[in-house]
């Protein structure tokens, strides 16, 4: 009952709040070993909060870039746009030939109402691939490239609207609904669409990540000769991801405000992550080496001890064969005296 009680103690003593583990993720690498003892699920647990925060910090700015960037429309329609009107889902400009021109607030602009193909959609689509900012009004959609984004996002007319309850306007209609309170649903469901559009993206690229990271974790383990099982390699990966993880949301966060690009993040993310692994894996060799030390000194003391025991007791040994044998002697003798005659006995 003693012992399990301890256990019980001990377990206690390893569970750790989210915050906690953050802070001896990033700054107690050689609790490492501790984190990775409360098990695999306590770690899956630890990254299923990680990614979750992740993808609502992604998709909350992107919403917010979205935001910014249809009210730079709503603008840019109110003094550049030809006159128009929507309805049934179909954009109708008033215009000869498509639209295309540079703008300073929101990038590369492209209006064409007049072809209708997927092969001029997906030219269009190409063409600003390259570009840091765009928007392409067609027929049927509207499609934005983000700055810092890899891919456009295309917004169907029909959905785009029917969120809104709006089913036909002019120019300065459309040019009024962008900036008003109305788009606050629009906005909303289009968070929701982005998190779990992020919530799966992330845990693939994340999980693959930390698969890559635990096995040149276990890797390093074997040439260290440390015999630790997988897993427990796998649960360190899963820890040393933290602040490569932290660095990208604040990465988000200022390119929300700021345009600004770091190259080869990716290379920077795998390589803070192992840098970590490393150390951890080098700290719990030292400390095994250390431990067996302390062991091998016991082990010597204990020779020590045994071989001193063993002399003290061939000395008693000795001491008592040494009494033993001069009793025997001084017994020796009295029989010796017992057996002489007196003089004058003869007589």
């Amino acid at each position: 009952m003693k012992e399990e009680k301890q256990e019980n103690t001990n377990n206690v003593e390893i569970k750790k709040g989210f915050f906690k583990k953050i802070w001896y993720s990033i700054d107690k690498v050689e609790k490492y070993s501790e984190l990775s003892a409360e098990g695999f699920g306590r770690a899956i647990r630890y990254l299923v909060f990680l990614i979750v925060i992740l993808a609502i910090v992604s998709s909350g700015v992107t919403v917010y870039r979205t935001s910014k960037q249809i009210k730079e429309v709503s603008k840019y329609i109110s003094e550049n746009a030809p006159n128009f009107t929507y309805s049934e889902g179909v954009l109708n400009v008033n215009m000869q030939e498509p639209i295309i021109n540079e703008d300073e607030s929101f990038g590369k602009v492209v209006i064409d109402t007049i072809n209708k193909t997927e092969d001029i959609e997906n030219q269009y689509i190409n063409d600003i691939k390259n570009e840091r900012r765009a928007v392409i009004v067609l027929k049927d959609k509207l499609i934005l490239k983000e700055a810092g984004a890899e891919n456009s996002i295309s917004y169907k007319y029909e959905e785009l609207f029917k969120e809104l309850n709006i089913t036909e306007f002019n120019k300065e209609d459309l040019a009024s609904y962008l900036v008003s309170s109305v788009m606050m649903p629009l906005y909303l469901n289009l968070f929701l669409v982005l998190f779990i559009y992020a919530l799966v993206m992330q845990a693939i690229n994340t999980v693959f990540y930390i698969i890559i990271i635990s096995i040149f974790g276990y890797l390093t383990s074997m040439i260290l000769r440390l015999k630790i099982r997988y897993v427990a390699v796998f649960n360190m990966a899963v820890y040393s991801i933290t602040l490569p993880t932290l660095l990208y949301i604040i990465y988000l966060g200022v390119n929300a405000f700021v345009n600004y690009t770091i190259a080869y993040f990716e290379v920077m993310y795998m390589l803070v992550a192992t840098i970590y692994m490393i150390a951890a894996l080098f700290i719990l060799k030292s400390e095994f080496n250390k431990k067996q030390g302390e062991v091998q000194k016991i082990i010597e003391i204990e020779k020590e001890i045994k071989e001193e025991m063993k002399q003290e007791e061939n000395k008693k040994e000795e001491k008592e064969n040494n009494k033993d044998k001069k009793e025997e002697k001084d017994e020796n003798k009295e029989d010796t005296n017992n057996g002489e005659q007196p003089e004058g006995s003869n007589a």
